[in-house]
């Protein structure tokens, strides 16, 4: 989706750029095979036109100039130009017919030939896109635009060996050429080329300064230099020039989550919502910033959406589970540990979790299935498989304890009395389920799902 959004874009600002040059005299200039007709342009208003384009407002240009050659025959290169406008209106069919017009009289027309192939990478004809392109700089091996344009698809298709000669050619010709100064940039930041690829995102903004994506891709490649400060001003750019593209307030979002301005980072991850709410990933990110400043409903309720709109992204169900656990809501919270332990087995804490949410469900019975997969998958000398011994018969108390006796390891240590402390809970054994959970505070794994239940239920008792 990002890919094809700027390709857009790109093709908008390379078109733009050809309609609003120094002036727009410039489109009328002949191509190999056309003749500049005096009489057709003697009265197109050209300075109104260029200010209505350059103000976003290409139907008034388009219809200025309909009305200034209704009663003068066309050259091809007044077509062309007609052609442009039409589509930067978003009058692709139209356009179309008007460049295939010029194509029949004059099949070697690279002006009307290179400007057809834009339609058709606008329209997604990747294939046609290419065939025209390799007519033009077959006609004209100094079209710097067609070279940059054959060398963007190949970038698109994951081939930037093919593409790089073909930027390279390009800036060759026209060394101000924004298509092949990002796409350049783009090659060397893939080969983690981070310097030169800053560099050449800087000449890319210096020749479109209103080019949001060049400040994108220089946010990026400056946040891999380490310079978040200058990656966070070239997004507040991007972000002032296109304020309706969602992705530029997710990137800046994950700076200022960097920088631990969470407010800000929550900010931005709202209105990339507002702007694009079925990207699951905006959610998922505004999740663990809600989460990590204490508000525990709002992030479920995020995480619960990135779940609806994206089911198979596993990663989603722990923290559903864990904020399911602190809500209360046992059987919710046992069916998200159970999927997130079927996208990750070689987590069985996961199924153990589920166990225990079953037991404070007062669900006894589900235990042994839902603990079936530790026990024949886990290797028999370990101790996620004594504690679910332990949760589907309570008999093997004894054993495992005296395994916590033994145990040297402290993350391991706090994890196993983690699961006698809340089956204590469960029975009603509060006094003894809580001071098992005081002793290993501070001893767990800061990134087990153990430690993080334990505070919970903590917090859930200093409460009560």
């Amino acid at each position: 989706m990002r890919r094809r959004l700027r390709a857009t874009a790109l093709a908008a600002a390379a078109l733009a750029t050809l309609l609003i040059a120094a002036t727009l005299t410039a489109c009328l200039a002949p191509s190999h095979s056309a003749e500049k007709s005096p009489q057709a342009t003697s009265d197109v208003p050209y300075q109104s036109m260029s200010a209505a384009i350059a103000t976003g407002r290409p139907e008034e240009a388009l219809k200025s100039y309909e009305q200034s050659l209704a009663e003068h025959p066309q050259s091809s290169a007044t077509r062309v130009l007609h052609a442009r406008l039409l589509m930067i209106a978003g009058r692709l069919v139209e356009a179309r017919e008007e460049f295939n017009l010029v194509i029949a009289a004059e099949p070697r027309n690279t002006e009307a030939l290179y400007n057809l192939s834009l339609v058709e990478g606008l329209e997604g004809h990747v294939d046609a896109q290419e065939a025209l392109l390799r007519d033009v700089v077959g006609i004209d091996p100094a079209h710097a635009d067609a070279f940059a344009a054959l060398g963007d698809l190949a970038l698109a298709r994951g081939n930037p060996t093919a593409a790089a000669p073909l930027f390279a050619k390009s800036l060759e010709l026209s060394p101000t050429n924004l298509t092949a100064l990002l796409g350049q940039g783009a090659i060397r930041a893939a080969a983690a080329d981070w310097h030169t690829a800053e560099d050449l995102y800087t000449r890319a903004i210096a020749v479109q300064p209103d080019y949001p994506f060049a400040y994108i891709d220089r946010a990026r490649t400056r946040r891999s230099l380490s310079d978040s400060q200058g990656a966070l001003e070239d997004l507040t750019e991007a972000i002032r020039l296109d304020p309706q593209y969602a992705w530029s307030y997710i990137d800046r979002g994950r700076i200022y989550l960097q920088k631990a301005r969470r407010e800000e980072a929550v900010a931005d991850f709202s209105m990339a919502i507002r702007l694009d709410p079925d990207q699951f990933e905006t959610y998922a990110l505004r999740a663990q910033v809600l989460d990590s400043t204490g508000d525990a409903q709002a992030a479920l309720a995020d995480w619960d959406r990135v779940v609806a709109l994206k089911p198979d992204y596993g990663y989603a169900y722990a923290p559903v589970a864990a904020l399911a656990w602190q809500a209360g809501d046992w059987d919710k919270a046992r069916g998200a540990f159970l999927k997130a332990y079927a996208f990750d087995d070689e987590q069985p804490s996961y199924a153990l979790c589920a166990a225990l949410c079953a037991q404070r469900a007062g669900r006894q019975t589900l235990v042994p299935a839902l603990l079936e997969p530790v026990l024949s998958r886990t290797p028999p000398d370990s101790w996620q498989r004594d504690v679910a011994r332990f949760l589907t018969d309570r008999s093997n108390e004894g054993s495992l304890l005296s395994r916590i006796d033994r145990e040297r390891n402290d993350q391991v240590k706090a994890a196993m009395l983690f699961y006698v402390a809340v089956s204590y809970l469960s029975t009603g054994m509060d006094r003894t389920g809580i001071t098992y959970l005081t002793q290993i505070q501070g001893k767990g794994s800061p990134q087990g799902i153990e430690t993080r239940l334990s505070r919970m239920e903590l917090e859930r008792h200093s409460a009560n």
